[in-house]
């Protein structure tokens, strides 16, 4: 029998479940279209079912592949060739459909079950927007199960594209970045036809599976926009985002961006990736988090300059937490930066020198500014009265950002995903309910206090 805890939604009903859940929070996280509510494809089930076949264990890995792209599509076609657990994942609706099929089983291993059950390794392979898609699906579904849930699943970050996040990890860890980021890694998939190249991506991906037991709990961050109606008859729209890299907002530095709010993909030239081969990766198609389709080539974002307000407020420090907290909640001082900015962007990931558990952001604006009055005989330097300045603020808790026009709609990127028509937008350091962190597994971390 099932208890009431562990019953899951009916595979058709998901969404209509899911905005229920959504509501009981008082939240409105991950719209799905309705061009979307379908049937997940049969080769989603399919692999499923091999790899969750018994209510007696557990699988111990499961792959989820971005099979959207070429790179994926690849990658996959390798691992199945050797038997491993992938299962595909080419739209918005078949990572829903596999992460509930997960937490489904798990479920049902433990009400068979009563010894203490062993994390699920989940490794995500793609690239920053696909990890995003599934982050917010890992957050909405445990959002509404109990704390002890956090500890079933373990991540593993496998990177094919452009990905922030296994960058960092690379930085922290160098037994990590060796196997996943550095040149040899991308080239492999260039060499598909050798055998070598094929043997050294399973032998890559088995040591990753089985080698990373080092947990690093990731915190996840919450970004709330409001985005202006699009015609009169409609109603201001409040979506909450979960991320851990960075969001940002005007000329920033260009990534592949997928829209996260409408029927469309549209990605952006990328200059990250600054090898030839991790160029020729970043071409690859990405996964879109919400259209389920193809992205096509689009502009940079954010070409023109904003007028913006800032109100940030800086997070009480370590040493003084325990003094305020026996004074009760003192109010945080609130810092404003207001005027015509360039580019913002706040970004959650700690810095390699940095506690994973730190509860705070940075921030880095790039504004534009008169320049002082200085006496100059140079006809070049009339009419350039306005120069840009750079700014990094840390320990950041909270951010609000508006427009000072309230006609002016941003394009804000959250973990690479682009969300158009946005007026304001509000960032916490720690997401709201008791999902807090992601378990993210790397082999080491380089810094022995870790």
């Amino acid at each position: 029998s099932t208890s009431s805890k562990g019953k899951q939604p009916a595979r058709r009903g998901w969404s209509r479940s899911l905005n229920e859940s959504a509501n009981s929070l008082v939240k409105e996280r991950c719209p799905v279209p309705q061009s979307q509510l379908q049937d997940p494809r049969k080769t989603v089930f399919d692999q499923l079912n091999h790899s969750l076949i018994s209510n007696d264990y557990l699988p111990k890995n499961i792959i989820l592949i971005n099979t959207s792209d070429r790179q994926g599509q690849s990658l996959s076609d390798v691992l199945q060739q050797h038997t491993l657990p992938v299962v595909c994942t080419g739209s918005m609706v078949d990572v829903q459909e596999a992460f509930s099929s997960i937490v489904s089983w798990i479920q049902r291993y433990r009400n068979c079950n009563t010894e203490a059950t062993m994390p699920v390794k989940i490794a995500v392979a793609g690239d920053q927007q696909y990890f995003s898609t599934v982050l917010r699906v890992f957050v909405e579904q445990l959002s509404h199960k109990a704390p002890d849930w956090l500890d079933s699943m373990r991540f593993l970050v496998i990177p094919l594209g452009s990905h922030p996040l296994a960058r960092y990890l690379g930085s922290v860890d160098c037994r990590y970045h060796k196997l996943l980021r550095d040149l040899a890694w991308w080239e492999l998939f260039f060499h598909l036809e050798a055998q070598d190249a094929v043997q050294n991506i399973v032998l890559k991906i088995r040591e990753y599976l089985t080698g990373a037991n080092c947990v690093l709990q990731l915190p996840i961050a919450e970004a709330m926009l409001i985005s202006k109606p699009k015609s009169p008859d409609e109603l201001s729209s409040q979506k909450f985002i979960p991320f851990v890299w960075a969001v940002k907002v005007g000329r920033v530095e260009p990534i592949s961006a997928t829209s996260g709010d409408s029927a469309e993909a549209v990605p952006s030239c990328s200059n990250v990736l600054l090898s030839t081969a991790r160029e020729a990766t970043h071409k690859l198609i990405s996964l879109s988090s919400v259209s389920g389709g193809l992205s096509s080539p689009g502009q940079s974002v954010g070409a023109e300059l904003m007028e913006l307000q800032v109100d940030y407020w800086e997070a009480a420090q370590p040493t003084n937490r325990k003094r305020n907290e026996e004074k009760g909640d003192l109010p945080a001082t609130k810092n404003t930066l207001q005027g015509t900015f360039q580019s913002l962007q706040v970004s959650r990931l700690p810095s390699s020198s940095e506690a994973a558990a730190a509860l705070t952001m940075s921030m880095t604006v790039i504004t534009e500014e008169k320049k002082k009055k200085v006496m100059s005989l140079s006809k070049k330097d009339k009419g350039r009265d306005l120069e840009s300045k750079s700014q990094c603020i840390q320990g950041i808790g909270r951010l609000v950002c508006s427009a000072q026009n309230q006609e002016h709609r941003q394009r804000v990127l959250i973990d690479g995903v682009e969300w158009n028509d946005v007026t304001f937008f509000q960032l916490a350091a720690q997401w709201s309910s008791h999902v807090k962190h992601i378990p993210v597994c790397i082999f080491e971390h380089n810094n022995s206090t870790f």
